[in-house]
């Protein structure tokens, strides 16, 4: 069986429309510069799955959701500045998208550190996961388990 010219002038067009359209969907795709790594948004996606099942509490460990080549986490909260982070992390916060006040009030960091000091940095919404609920204070061991419970707002938060 063999199209006819018409035939071979629809199937093509309908293949490079294919084309154009996933080639817009990829670059519409959302880039934030903070969520570059291949495991970024695993909290939000872990607590979402908690969430459809019913649960009010949970205890995720960041090593556990986003890979064993992350060590060591912290938290970063609203109003630190790149000159905070830096200092206080030893972070590079060039990549991440902060106003004159710093990390944005709605937004917390989860911060992750590699044995061979890579870091990246996941952007959380706070109405989603308040990672700042209790203060952290510094980096912690990637392995442990940070205990999260629902608010009454529907979000998560860090427990004491």
């Amino acid at each position: 069986m063999r199209l006819s010219t018409t035939g071979r002038y629809i199937v093509a067009i309908v293949i490079v429309a294919w084309i154009a359209v996933l080639a817009l969907l990829i670059s519409m795709r959302p880039m934030a510069s903070e969520t570059r790594f291949d495991t970024a948004g695993s909290l939000e996606q872990a607590v979402a799955a908690a969430d459809a099942q019913g649960l009010n509490i949970v205890g995720l460990s960041p090593q556990d959701l986003y890979g064993e080549e992350w060590i060591a986490a912290a938290v970063v909260c609203p109003f630190t500045s790149a000159e905070g982070i830096a200092t206080n992390f030893e972070a590079d916060a060039s990549e991440l998208e902060l106003g004159s006040g710093g990390v944005p009030e709605d937004t917390n960091y989860l911060l992750l550190r590699s044995a061979d000091g890579g870091q990246a940095f996941d952007r959380i919404e706070r109405s989603d996961v308040d990672l700042c609920s209790v203060q952290l204070g510094g980096y912690f061991d990637s392995r442990v388990m940070l205990p999260l419970g629902k608010t009454t707002e529907g979000g998560w938060a860090l427990l004491n």
